[in-house]
């Protein structure tokens, strides 16, 4: 299954998410502690700031990680109360590490580095639990460092738990982690569902439209309005494929048209059409440049004549350079991104008129494509009142 590309969102956006959801949480509670806890004036020094720094810096370097494909989840957790730590011991000195709050920054990135690690490696229900329960411990935690400090007293989790008050506290905030943490999981599985769903919409779409113009469809809907551009189609069609195939169980016929499909694609991987549409025997696939589009008639035809040999068969081609109108053709409740015009029409009379292993090029699409001049050959095709010219070349 193709994987899911969708636009990705700002890098602002990305920080700013990660920040108010998980990068920001521990220094914001900080800032409230230690402007409890100054003097007046707290916020005329670089402390707030610095924290909001910190935080800030680490939703970026993660944002940037994501944005990599490679996040380190350690490494951005640990980021901010480095960046913070680093700063601080610049202006404080060694006194900063005496501090119990910078002491729980550190723990609780310590903390939240190795769940989300074990998670990465092993997603389970209960790391993404644990993981909520240790943010709803952060404003408890900091609340008892607090407290231990306006009164003067020595911290102790005995003492702290002595007061029933403390207690109902924390059982709240612990059972409040349990809940989100639960609805953590939900969601997860939720966007799980919605992303492989997704993709796999996003694969029966390419097999519709073509990956080029899924993907122009998602960056600019107007793309698919009908509009008139100059296209080369090529057309490839088996020779002798409605006799072989009446001898054939279906199954047989269905197996050899896919290999014929596999083989195509192959051929065409490094000459990318606009889109490449199968009919029974016949491949069509349009280009915008037309030498692009002879040399990957070329490709087609050296890809598929092994395997159709060994069936007996062969296949020609042609390839025709002109206008179309391209875009959503249909009703209201079916609609197929097309391409309609006489240029359409010219090519498949062209590949009809092409012997086994032969492909027949227009006079138009060589000017186009700078092929060199040669004598011409005259197609007489069905429904046209003069008879096409174009140039053949053998396989």
């Amino acid at each position: 299954m193709s994987t899911v590309s969708l636009p990705a969102a700002p890098l602002g956006a990305r920080v700013a998410r990660n920040f108010f959801t998980h990068s920001g949480h521990v220094p914001l509670v900080v800032l409230i502690l230690e402007a409890l806890l100054a003097q007046p004036g707290y916020f005329m020094h670089a402390d707030p700031y610095l924290l909001l720094a910190a935080g800030l810096g680490q939703a970026g370097l993660t944002a940037w990680l994501d944005s990599t494909g490679r996040p380190r989840v350690m490494l951005a957790n640990l980021a901010g109360p480095l960046l913070y730590t680093l700063v601080e011991t610049a202006i404080e000195g060694p006194a900063f590490f005496l501090q119990w709050h910078h002491q729980a920054y550190w723990a609780f990135a310590l903390g939240f580095g190795v769940l989300q690690w074990a998670q990465q490696r092993h997603p389970a229900a209960a790391l993404v639990l644990a993981e909520s329960v240790l943010r709803s411990a952060i404003p408890l935690v900091m609340y008892a460092l607090f407290e231990a400090r306006i009164k003067g007293t020595p911290l102790s989790a005995s003492a702290f738990f002595a007061d029933r008050a403390h207690d109902f506290l924390a059982v709240v905030l612990l059972l409040l982690g349990v809940l989100l943490g639960f609805a953590d999981v939900n969601l997860r599985r939720s966007m799980a569902t919605v992303q492989a769903l997704t993709a796999r919409l996003r694969q029966y779409s390419e097999w519709s439209l073509g990956r080029g113009i899924l993907d122009r469809a998602i960056a600019d809907e107007r793309t698919l309005a009908l509009q008139r551009v100059v296209r080369a189609v090529v057309f490839m069609d088996i020779r002798g494929f409605t006799a072989w195939s009446e001898q054939q169980p279906p199954e047989a016929v269905v197996g050899l048209l896919n290999r014929c499909y596999r083989a195509a694609e192959g051929a065409l991987a490094d000459l990318p059409p606009i889109k490449l549409k199968y009919t029974a025997d016949e491949v069509m696939a349009v280009f915008a440049d037309t030498a692009v589009a002879v040399q990957a008639a070329r490709q087609l035809l050296q890809a598929t004549q092994p395997l159709l040999a060994a069936n007996g068969l062969g296949a020609g081609a042609g390839v025709h350079q002109g206008p179309v109108v391209e875009g959503l053709v249909g009703g209201e409740g079916t609609r197929a991104y097309d391409f309609i015009g006489d240029t359409v029409n010219t090519a498949k009379r062209l590949c009809d008129a092409a012997a086994s292993g032969e492909l027949l090029v227009s006079q138009a699409a060589c000017a186009a494509a700078g092929l060199p001049a040669g004598l011409p050959r005259e197609v007489q095709a069905k429904g046209k009142r003069a008879p096409l010219l174009a140039q053949a070349f053998a396989l």
